[in-house]
């Protein structure tokens, strides 16, 4: 078992937390390329540090800026954020977060790889597309052009549009909420 660190943006992560989120792809070049089944993969958002007690440091998440309180916020062992200081209200982006800031931990069920353009509606909806958000139908399925419109919009590099084609890493995972080092719940 290898941990890892992964990158999501706000609605990934909340598509993760609402449970609406169980896959993920990238590119087959991509470091998680050598993920393996019960691999845990810590996520990192984009985050701040709000305030620093003597005992708890609280730490603020951008995709949980409207939600309740108990999830925007998470309190973490001051002891643990070393020279770490208050940074709210900016956030910090999702590659600066370190592994004790995470909240939430994938446990990697599945690996696979295929071309990008096979993907199926029920693996569309499995990466967070959205039927509320985008309830049109077509012919040829309106989940997988709303993830084609995700993915062209992440990337733009020759080699790695939609058009190209390009091989990727599927994972299927589980969310745990919690940090990685801490227990998740």
């Amino acid at each position: 078992m290898t941990d890892r660190p992964i990158m999501f943006s706000a609605p990934m992560v909340r598509a993760l937390i609402a449970g609406t989120k169980t896959q993920t792809r990238r590119l087959a070049t991509s470091p998680l390329a050598r993920a393996a089944v019960g691999d845990r993969l810590w996520v990192r958002e984009a985050w701040s540090i709000a305030s620093i007690f003597t005992d708890v440091a609280e730490v603020r998440y951008r995709a949980s800026e409207r939600a309740s309180h108990t999830e925007f916020v998470e309190q973490v062992p001051a002891d643990l954020i070393g020279k770490a200081k208050v940074t709210w209200p900016a956030y910090r982006p999702a590659i600066h977060m370190p592994r004790w800031a995470s909240r939430l931990t994938l446990i990697v069920e599945g690996v696979r790889t295929e071309p990008l353009q096979s993907i199926s509606e029920p693996d569309a909806l499995a990466e967070g597309i959205d039927r509320l958000q985008f309830p049109d139908r077509g012919d040829w399925g309106w989940p997988q052009r709303h993830y084609r419109d995700l993915w062209q919009s992440l990337h733009d590099k020759e080699g790695q549009r939609w058009e190209d084609n390009p091989e990727v890493l599927v994972l299927t995972f589980r969310v745990q909420r919690g940090n990685i080092d801490r227990g998740a719940a």
